[in-house]
C-alpha cells in the first residue's frame, strides 16, 4: 500500500468518527450551559426561515438581525464557559491536519497512528501485551552473572546487547535471511521479550503477529477437521500467520504432543523460509533438545535457519512475585 492509498484508507474512516465527536461535544455543551439547546434550535429554525424568504424573494432583513443577535449570544456563552466559538461547528479527528492527511507538505502523523491501530487490531494483541515493550523493560531483574559459552557473563549487559541486536534485526528485517530462536528455562522472560519485538514492529506500522505454539497447532487441527462452511474464517487466520511480515511463535515445545504437529510446523517454516519472511521462536528447548520433540526435518530446518540466543537462567516470575507488596 503506497502513501496515497494509506491516506485515503485512513480518511475514509473519519466521517463516522467526526459524527461521534459532534454528538459528544453537543452533549458536553448542552449539559454545561443552561437553556443552550433551545438557543441552537431557535437559531436553526430562524436560519431555515431566512433561506425560505430568500428563495421567495421576501424581505428578511429583520430575521437576519435577529439571527446575528442569536449567534453573538451563542458565541459569548461558549467563550464564557470555556469553549471556543467554533466548538460546535468544526469537528476534526486531527486538529493538526484538519483531516486532510497532510501537514506542511508531508503525510500527517495521524495517518501513521491510524496505521499502527490497524496493525495492532490485525495482530490480536491485547492491551496487556501492548504494555510489554523494550521501554518498559525492568533491567533490575537481571542482576548477577550466569555461565554462557564456558565463561561468566553479566546478565544485565547480556540482555542490553540482546535488545540492541533485536532492535537492529527488526529495523532491517527485510534484509535478514535468518530467524531468531530464544530459549531458556520457564519464567526467564522470553515471552515478554518476544512481545516487545512485536510491539516494536507494530509501533513502526509493520505487520506482525504473536501466536503461541499451542494456539497455532490447535488452529491447524481445527481447520483439518472442520466442515467446509467453517473453514473460511480459519483459513483467513492461517493465511495471516503464514504470510505476515513478522511472526512470533511463542513457547514452542509446550504444546500437547500430536502426530500432526511435525507436518504443521514443517509446512509453516518451509513456507516462511521460502518466502523470505521473518520468524522468531521462543522455547524452553535448546538447539540440541529439538530432535527429541520433533522429527529430523523440523529440527534441521530450525537449526539451519535460526540464530540461537539463550536467556539467563533466572525465574523472573519468582523475582517479581517477591517484590509484590500485599
Amino acid at each position: 500500500m503506497n502513501l496515497d492509498e494509506l491516506v485515503l484508507k485512513s480518511l475514509g474512516k473519519r466521517p463516522l468518527i467526526r459524527e461521534k465527536i459532534k454528538e459528544r461535544r453537543r452533549e458536553e455543551v448542552y449539559s454545561s450551559i443552561e437553556n443552550f439547546e433551545n438557543l441552537i434550535l431557535n437559531r436553526d429554525k430562524l436560519a431555515t426561515k431566512i433561506m425560505r424568504s430568500k428563495l421567495s424573494n421576501t424581505d428578511c432583513s429583520g430575521d437576519l438581525k435577529e439571527f446575528e443577535k442569536l449567534q453573538n449570544n451563542i458565541d459569548e456563552l461558549l467563550l464564557k464557559n470555556g469553549f471556543s466559538k467554533n466548538y460546535l461547528s468544526n469537528y476534526f479527528v486531527c486538529e493538526k491536519c484538519k483531516d486532510t492527511g497532510y501537514f506542511n507538505g508531508t503525510v500527517c502523523s495521524c495517518i501513521m497512528h491510524d496505521l499502527v491501530e490497524d496493525r495492532v487490531l490485525e495482530s490480536g494483541f491485547s492491551n496487556k501485551k501492548r504494555e510489554q515493550s523494550f521501554e518498559n523493560f525492568d533491567f533490575s531483574l537481571f542482576e548477577g552473572n550466569f555461565e554462557h559459552a564456558n565463561r561468566l557473563v553479566n546478565s544485565r549487559e547480556y540482555i542490553e546487547k540482546l535488545i540492541n541486536f533485536s532492535k537492529d534485526y527488526c529495523d532491517e528485517f527485510k534484509n535478514k535471511d535468518y530467524g531468531l530462536f530464544f530459549f531458556g528455562k520457564s519464567g526467564a522472560g522470553k515471552t515478554y521479550f518476544s512481545s516487545a519485538m512485536v510491539n516494536y514492529m507494530l509501533d513502526r506500522g509493520k505487520r506482525a503477529c504473536f501466536i503461541t505454539a499451542t494456539e497455532f497447532f490447535e488452529l491447524m487441527a481445527n481447520y483439518s477437521y472442520s466442515f467446509y462452511r467453517d473453514k473460511k474464517e480459519l483459513q483467513d487466520r492461517i493465511d495471516f500467520v503464514r504470510n505476515v511480515d513478522f511472526l512470533v511463535l511463542d513457547d514452542l515445545g509446550n504444546e500437547i504432543s500430536n502426530k500432526n504437529n511435525n507436518s504443521f510446523l514443517s509446512s509453516l517454516l518451509d513456507y516462511r523460509i521460502e518466502k523470505g519472511l521473518n520468524t522468531v521462536i521462543s522455547s524452553n528447548l535448546s538447539e540440541y533438545d529439538l530432535a527429541e520433540y520433533y522429527d529430523s526435518r523440523v529440527a534441521s530446518r530450525i537449526r539451519g535457519n535460526f540464530k540461537f540466543f539463550v536467556f539467563p537462567p533466572f525465574d523472573l516470575r519468582e523475582k517479581i512475585s517477591k517484590n509484590i507488596k500485599l
